[in-house]
């Protein structure tokens, strides 16, 4: 399972929440070259873990967004061209769905990361592909 280490993982966190830099420094202890740092070595981790599952798979990437811990791909799955939404969970690491089986534990990590305004698949969906 591909996870960003601890520490890395509550910055990237807290980022993709909305905090700013110099708050999340502040609320840390920690300077905020050390947040900045920790960013880009986040969002390299994920653009690589993205791309891997990506190759795995043999799915062609739409779009990547590390900021927000989302990829939008296209595949096959029996057979039938489909739509690949992955995502980072913190703690879980990442989990892709395909087409609308996008259950509801996904739909709230999307409204509390700020990716859609209510738990609705269809916004969710337009979020991604726009």
């Amino acid at each position: 399972m591909i996870r960003l280490p601890e520490s890395m993982e509550r910055i990237w966190t807290m980022k993709a929440k909305g905090m700013r830099e110099i708050e999340i420094a502040e609320s840390l202890g920690i300077s905020r070259q050390a947040v900045n740092k920790s960013l880009k070595e986040a969002k390299a981790k994920l653009f690589e873990a993205f791309f891997s599952l990506a190759e795995t798979f043999s799915w062609e990437i739409v779009r990547v967004n590390a900021e927000k811990g989302f990829m939008v791909a296209r595949g096959k799955c029996g057979g039938r061209a489909t739509r690949v939404y992955a995502f980072y969970i913190p703690e879980k690491g990442i989990r892709a769905f395909f087409d609308n089986e996008i259950p509801e534990f996904v739909l709230q990590h999307a409204l509390e990361f700020g990716i859609i305004k209510k738990p609705d698949k269809r916004e969710l969906i337009n979020a991604l592909e726009s």
